[in-house]
């Protein structure tokens, strides 16, 4: 037959052909189970906490030449949607906990927990009232929009029935909001930062800002080989 008289004639040629087809098949098979070289972080605004660990990852893993490429955003909610997104770039995000709500995270794990965040709540000590009734009538800083703060502090202004009832409300930054409580254009400012976070220590400090309390609610990523 044709065939087989091809073959006899070229068995050497066809052997090495199918050699390499083999060993290039595995060779695909192999690198596409390796992990990245290159990752994409959604972290926080630049100077923030978030953005700041992001660099620390970056310098630890270019020692094992992994590229991590920095991708500042608003917070939190912004993040999670980052890594929803099956058209977005970002693998890998820092979030705080208590922002999933109903929402499918099927196709998100966790990668460990780096720190506990409590949701701060400091007013002027100067201001009167206590408790939620304090903040009546109030210009309070919730956070911006896409941010974990943010989040979380509507969801306890809502439990606490305080929906429509402050002065104004803004979406400051942790660390713009903490500078607009101690300017005195704010009288209360919500934030979710770690106790380390330069705003806290200072606002703590200051005898001029009290903590009316806290709430503690870490890195996640799409389900990649990482």
């Amino acid at each position: 037959m044709p065939a087989r008289h091809f073959l006899r004639q070229h068995w050497p040629t066809v052997t090495i052909a199918v050699t390499a087809a083999a060993i290039g098949c595995a060779a695909i098979v192999m690198f596409s189970n390796m992990p990245p070289h290159a990752i994409a972080m959604a972290t926080g605004s630049e100077g923030d906490t978030y953005y700041d660990i992001g660099q620390r990852y970056r310098t630890v893993l270019a020692r094992a030449n992994v590229e991590v490429q920095l991708v500042p955003t608003a917070g939190s909610v912004e993040n999670l949607a980052s890594l929803l997104n099956a058209n977005s770039r970002v693998s890998v995000a820092l979030l705080e906990g208590g922002i999933f709500g109903a929402r499918n995270i099927s196709d998100v794990e966790s990668l460990g927990t780096i720190f506990y965040e409590p949701l701060w709540w400091f007013h002027r000590r100067a201001m009167q009232g206590t408790g939620t009734e304090a903040l009546r009538d109030r210009k309070v800083s919730i956070g911006p929009e896409g941010s974990g703060t943010r989040a979380l502090s509507l969801e306890l202004i809502k439990r606490s029935g305080m929906e429509g009832r402050f002065a104004e409300v803004l979406a400051l930054a942790p660390r713009a909001a903490g500078e607009a409580l101690l300017a005195g254009d704010i009288d209360v400012a919500f934030m979710m930062t770690s106790w380390e976070s330069p705003v806290v220590q200072q606002l703590l400090a200051d005898e001029r800002i009290e903590l009316s309390g806290s709430r503690t609610r870490m890195p996640w990523s799409r389900s990649i080989p990482f």
